[in-house]
Parts: structure tokens; sequence; C-alpha cells
């Protein structure tokens, strides 16, 4: 158990503290050191990871569907899809509440049908550029993405890793998803947005910069409705009750076939350390798991956590809360899942878990992926450090988690 601890301990400093002057390698390959380790620890000990456990682990599912929604993502992008809408945008100047708005609602609509990793990805550096060229504060704007990215993709099982994870443990259909949790998810968009209004209201009215003069673009490229349709098929087909991952993966397929063009590029700009970082953490876990730590912790606080009605919801929900800033969402699932199994009505807690995950990524800096993705794309890892983004964070995730939970008890 110690050996197993202390590697899981080690992995998750490389991974929180990536900035660390001695070791500053990054949360993929941090994550990476924890997977070998693992495997490592089984030359000496039966409790480490022997190498079929360890690819065993990793879940392919969950892997296979965050690639084929990437590269769904990129097309979009590729094709010119948001190129005419976002000169327009900037054309219209929009006032800086109005922009705020746009950019918190929009990016999560889009995030709850392309992955909101990708959306943070591919968007960082657009809302960093219209901020710039409007002379308003990017960091507003930045944390709307971020924020607004993490909140939409809750409204479906195919907006973020995590909820694809619960989709693959729990069977819950995309279609009962949708209708029973999406409403919440889309109530904890909205209250994201008013919060974020209120919390940044200060920052909103100053202009921080000088306009940037656009420089003249030309005609922007004419867009390309094939990957609209692509997207629209493969949603129609998580609606109907497709396997997820594969159905992700044939429009991808699709999509590089309908371009009629070589791929490699359109492949280059897939998010690969996002894969590599997922699949590491899954073999950590297994290691974890197969320390029995995570049993001994619960075997010790289940006994004091309801297994259904309000106090069942809110004792899951401070637990989710509190976990996925320690360990990160996608694992503390992972670990979680013999708890939430328990529960007399699982797939209410399983989307319970799904929410209130994906949520609790808004209240630090490093709650989410995606919000190191957009800090790091937009290159603003000096301007917005942890305590600042706290600032921030915590009101939003702990509205939208209220606002959520509500919802679902009505719904369900």
């Amino acid at each position: 158990m110690i050996p197993a601890l202390l590697i899981f301990s080690v992995t998750y400093v490389l991974i929180a503290g990536r900035g660390l002057a001695f070791l500053p390698i990054g949360r993929p390959a941090g994550a990476l050191v924890g997977a070998c380790s693992f495997v490592l620890l089984s030359l000496v000990d039966p409790r480490g990871l022997t190498p079929r456990e360890a690819f065993e682990a990793i879940e392919l599912h969950t892997v296979g569907m965050l690639f084929g929604m990437m590269v769904l993502a990129v097309g979009l992008v590729d094709g010119g899809v948001f190129e005419r809408p976002f000169e327009r945008l900037v054309a219209a100047r929009p006032s800086p509440v109005r922009l705020l708005y746009l950019v918190t609602l929009g990016s999560g609509v889009l995030s709850a049908l392309l992955l909101n990793d990708s959306v943070c990805l591919l968007f960082a550096p657009v809302v960093d550029r219209i901020a710039r060229r409007l002379g308003l504060d990017r960091l507003s704007y930045l944390l709307a993405l971020a924020m607004g990215s993490n909140a939409g993709s809750a409204m479906t099982l195919a907006g973020n890793p995590q909820n694809m994870l619960v989709a693959q443990l729990s069977q819950i259909s995309y279609r009962s998803y949708l209708v029973h949790a999406g409403p919440a998810g889309l109530g904890a968009l909205v209250a994201t947005a008013v919060v974020l209004h209120k919390s940044l209201e200060r920052r909103l009215v100053a202009q921080t910069s000088t306009p940037l003069e656009s420089a003249s673009p030309g005609e922007p490229m004419r867009a390309s409705r094939r990957p609209i349709v692509v997207l629209a098929v493969v949603s129609v087909a998580f609606v109907l009750g497709a396997n997820l991952a594969w159905a992700s993966i044939c429009g991808a397929t699709v999509l590089v076939l309908v371009r009629g063009k070589d791929a490699s590029p359109l492949f280059a700009k897939v998010s690969w350390n996002v894969l590599l970082f997922f699949g590491a953490l899954f073999i950590v876990v297994a290691g974890l798991e197969k320390s029995h730590v995570p049993q001994a912790l619960f075997d010790w606080a289940g006994p004091h956590i309801p297994r259904s009605g309000v106090l069942g919801v809110v004792g899951l929900s401070s637990m989710l809360m509190v976990g996925c800033q320690i360990i990160s969402n996608v694992p503390f699932i992972l670990i979680t899942k013999p708890l939430v199994a328990a529960f007399d009505d699982p797939k209410l807690a399983w989307m319970v878990v799904a929410l209130v995950s994906t949520l609790a990524g808004n209240l630090t800096l490093l709650g989410s992926v995606a919000n190191v993705i957009v800090i790091e794309a937009a290159g603003a890892e000096k301007e917005m450090g942890f305590r600042a983004y706290l600032r921030v964070g915590a009101p939003v995730a702990l509205a939208s988690t209220v606002v959520a939970l509500g919802i679902l008890a009505l719904t369900r």
C-alpha cells in the first residue's frame, strides 16, 4: 500500500505542479511517469501492475471517443465554419457584457456537441484575438471560454471525457441522459454566465488596451457544409443509441473521406498530449485500485454517506467537489465507482457524478484540463494564477452546481 501511495503522490505533484523548477516535464509526461512506475513496481511487489494489466486498464472507449470528437472539431474549423461568424462578431463591436455572454453560452453549446477540450484548444487563440482587437480585458473572456465550455459540456454524455467515462460505466443511454440531465446542464450554463457577469463586472467596463487595427483579411473563406452534416449525423446516431466511441470515430473517418485530401494536417491538430494524459491516468488509477487504498477509504467513509434522498445527493456531490480538485475528475470517478454503484438509484447517482464532476472543474485552475488548455493556448500563464482563478471559479462552481442539482431533482 505504501509504495502505491508514494507513486501516486509523486505523480500528482508532477501533474499539479507542472511548473516545478526541478522537473518541469508537464502533465502528460507526469502521468506517464506514474504509469511506468506502477508497471516497474510489479517486478518487486505483486501489488504493482503487470504490463498486461496496465494495457487492459486503459479505457479505450473513452480514448476512442475523445479522438473522434477532436477530429470532428478540427474539421469544422478547417472547413471555415466559424471564420465568417467571428469576423462579423468583431465588425459588430458588441458591448463587453454582451460579448461575455456570447463567449460563455456559445462555448457551452459547442462543447455539448464537440467536446470541451477541443473547443478550448481551438478557440482560445480566437477569443484572445477578438478581445485584443476590441481593446478588452482578455482574461475575462478566456475565463468565459473555459468555464462556459466546462458547464455546457455537462449537457451531454459526449461533452467531456468524464461524461464519456460515466456513459461507459453506467450504461446510461445518450438520449436518457439528455432528457433527464440535459436541462440541468443548460441551467448550470446560464448560471455560469450570470455569475461570471457579476464577478467580472468591474473588469468588463475597464478598457485594458488600445483596440488593435484589424488587418484587411480579404474575403473570408467559404465555409464547407460537409463537416456540419457529418456532425449532425453523428449527433443523431448518439441519440438513437449508437456506440458513442465508434459513432464518433466513424464520423471522423467519413469527414476525412469527404474532404478528399491529405488528412495529415487534420490529425496534426488533434491534441495527442490530452489522449496520452488520459491513457496514462487510467493506468495510474488502476495501480492505486490494486493497492486497495480506495477500497480502504470507502470502507471507512461509506457508512457515513447516505445512499438515497437529498442527503445522499448532497454527500456524493460534496465528495465529488473536493475529490475532483485533489485527484482530477476522470481518475476520481474511476475510484468512486463501487460507492456510486451501491446507491439505491445508481442511474441518478451516475447523473449526479457526471454533472458535479464536470461543474467542479470550474472551482480551481487545476480542476479541469480544459482550464489549463485555455490558459496555455493563449499564453496567459503569468497573468492567471491559482488564487486569481479561485476568486472567480468558486462562486461559479458552487452556484452552477446548486442550480443543476435543483433542476435534476425536478426532472427525476
